[in-house]
């Protein structure tokens, strides 16, 4: 694998499991996140394939601790390697930012994601083509990068352990958000889709023509940002 495929392929499929195995310790003490039902469930879920309802569980988990620093990368990797979101991703990256300290070790790591993420963003908005990262410095990220695949490597089956240990020490089960008797509705975001829409309330894309049939929309064109619709049962 060449250098710049190295870094396009193998940083983003790193970053989740260096969360979720305790690898980014910055701000983890104060809130201790490995320890909480609702992250340790939204950990499971990822780990599964479920990313639409581990979000759900990362937003109430920052809810009740909202100055959480794994709690915000945790929920920034999931909305931008896996959800397509990087609005939000942006916003919960400069949040982990905001909260670690200046000398923290992984800091210019999560720069280095956040100034991705917004260059994503950027490109979306303007339709520009992303900027060219000069290829001593992916040589050097990549060599970086095989040090932490190292690590990671050394250290994955000791955290999964633990994961259990606690999943089984945690109560049997998290309560699911109460649903509303009334009809859902859902504030369109800059990119979505009626398939992505549909992905997050029913776990599967291809559910969107009920979200199109109960907003009388004929197309993706049909969606503004702030735009507010009806997710039926």
């Amino acid at each position: 694998m060449d250098e710049v495929n190295m870094k396009t392929t193998v940083l983003p499929l790193l970053l989740p499991l260096l969360i979720f195995a305790g690898l980014f310790p910055a701000g983890c003490s104060p809130s201790e996140p490995e320890k909480h039902p609702l992250y340790l469930k939204a950990a499971q879920l990822r780990s599964e394939g479920n990313p639409v309802e581990a979000e759900g569980y990362l937003r109430r988990y920052l809810e009740r601790v909202p100055d959480s620093a794994p709690g915000h990368l945790a929920l920034a990797s999931l909305y931008d390697e896996t959800l397509g979101n990087p609005t939000s991703a942006l916003y919960h990256y400069e949040e982990y930012l905001r909260l670690v300290p200046e000398d923290a070790a992984d800091r210019a790591t999560v720069e280095h994601y956040r100034q991705l993420v917004r260059a994503k963003l950027l490109k979306e908005l303007s339709g520009e083509p992303l900027p060219v990262v000069p290829a001593a410095v992916l040589a050097a990220e990549n060599r970086q990068l095989r040090r932490t695949n190292d690590q990671l490597k050394r250290y994955i089956q000791n955290q999964n352990r633990k994961i259990a240990e606690l999943l089984n020490g945690a109560p049997a089960s998290v309560p699911s958000p109460s649903v509303s008797s009334g009809p859902r509705t859902y504030t369109v975001r800059q990119g979505d889709t009626p398939g992505k829409i549909a992905q997050r309330f029913y776990g599967t894309a291809s559910k969107y023509p009920k979200i199109m049939e109960a907003n009388h929309l004929t197309g993706s064109g049909n969606l503004r940002v702030g735009q507010q619709l009806i997710i039926p049962e």
